[in-house]
């Protein structure tokens, strides 16, 4: 029985001794966030299951672990929906380069993870993928995650409906899944993302993804000055402090060589069901069609896909539901989802709609200093897609499927002459 007893003995000792090197740290659901200047800054987030947080390790290199130093401390943490979630905001970062980074808590070291800064010069290209409305179809919007490593893009702009409940449940479920569009090596997609009337507080957005203003509107810059991005939410009063937001970050960023705006709610639906969304139609647009850097807005919420010719607003014989199309002086509006939610029929187009139909998709964006290329893509064939890697990730990858049912798949905006977009403008409101 002595004799028995001492392997057993040792089995377990051993087997302990393992599982203290393999446990590593309790921490799930990594995501970098983007605002501000992202050549410079980011925000690192993930839920804590257990154990005590011991810091952050963050290098331009890959270290042994033991050569890990200079921890970094957390931020905030809070708990909201069933997750423990630390933050913590990086600043004073190199543009256009790659950073490791690697949690250690009470348990050990987690995974290996690494994301890229913007660059900062605006003759640097950079890429996005935009789109929203996941919900709580699960396979589906797993198919797009699956997609977003390959496309190698700079952010993914995710605009609002994470989820169809606004519970725990979905919540936790939600992030499971988004942990696909993180690549096999580790690599991270930042995110910048807005508010969707299925996210039912601002809080949801600004614990699980520390967004930088408690409203739910901010800007963010990418390129030195080739690109602002301003994100505003649909779901609070389009007047009063957001509206006077909108018009210093547009004023602020003119000289940009462009600007684009982001928001969950579409001014014009194209589906009958929703309803047309004149506040933001008195207190957006206007502001929108003010300056020639700002030809690109990107819409979400009806579970359906459009783009639009370049529109101004216009109450004359040839407008329709508030607009007409002009080529010279007009916003292309694309999106209206959809990431998985229930489709719905494309069944309110208009007489300057370009494109419109039923179907999943998200945008996927190159901005550069001559043009900005827009192409819907759609996600069925993941599985068959090939991977770009960063010397290739501006070209098309071997695989990838395109929506264009009849004006052609590739959307190319050109700069606006300055002098004759305010020419034009003074016209078409005389």
């Amino acid at each position: 029985m002595r004799n028995s007893a001492v392997p057993f003995k040792s089995i377990l000792i051993l087997s302990a001794l393992l599982l203290c090197f393999t446990v590593g740290a309790r921490t799930r659901f990594i995501r970098v966030m983007f605002s501000g200047n992202t050549s410079k800054s980011a925000t690192i987030i993930w839920d804590q299951q257990r154990g005590d947080f011991k810091g952050l390790y963050c290098d331009t290199i890959n270290p042994e672990l033991s050569q890990y130093k200079d921890a970094k401390p957390l931020t905030s943490s809070n708990t909201w929906k069933g997750m423990h979630t630390h933050c913590i905001r990086l600043r004073d970062l190199k543009a256009n380069t790659k950073y490791f980074f690697i949690i250690k808590d009470s348990e050990g070291f987690g995974r290996l993870y690494h994301f890229y800064t913007a660059p900062n010069s605006s003759n640097d290209q950079v890429s996005f993928i935009a789109g929203g409305d996941s919900r709580d179809n699960r396979p589906v919007r797993t198919k797009a995650n699956k997609l977003v490593p390959k496309l190698f893009a700079t952010a993914v702009l995710f605009n609002g409906d994470f989820i169809g409940l606004d519970n725990e449940k979905q919540w936790i479920e939600w992030f499971a899944d988004w942990e696909k569009t993180i690549s096999i090596d580790g690599r991270v997609t930042p995110m910048i993302v807005t508010r969707g009337n299925h996210e039912l507080s601002n809080k949801d957005l600004v614990k699980l993804f520390d967004v930088p203003n408690k409203k739910v509107y901010y800007s963010s810059t990418f390129s030195g000055d080739l690109l602002h991005i301003v994100s505003l939410n649909s779901e609070i009063h389009k007047f009063g402090r957001q509206k006077i937001f909108l018009k210093q970050a547009l004023v602020k960023h003119a000289d940009y060589q462009w600007q684009i705006a982001q928001y969950h709610r579409p001014v014009r639906a194209h589906v009958k069901s929703k309803k047309e969304m004149e506040t933001q139609y008195k207190h957006f647009v206007p502001l929108f069609e003010q300056y020639a850097n700002l030809p690109l807005c990107l819409e979400n919420d009806s579970h359906t896909f459009k783009v639009t010719w370049p529109i101004v607003s216009s109450k004359d014989s040839s407008s329709a539901e508030g607009f007409k199309r002009d080529d010279i002086n007009g916003i292309i509006y694309a999106g209206e989802g959809c990431w998985g939610a229930p489709l719905r029929e494309a069944d309110d187009a208009k007489i300057w709609t370009r494109d419109c139909g039923a179907v999943n998709q998200f945008n996927w964006i190159i901005v550069s200093k001559d043009k900005i290329q827009l192409r819907t893509v759609l996600y069925e064939n993941e599985a068959d897609v090939e991977s770009l890697s960063y010397t290739n990730r501006f070209t098309i990858p071997k695989g990838l499927t395109f929506y264009g049912p009849k004006n052609g798949e590739l959307i190319e905006i050109f700069p606006r002459n300055k002098e004759q977009f305010e020419q034009g403008r003074i016209k078409s409101n005389n």
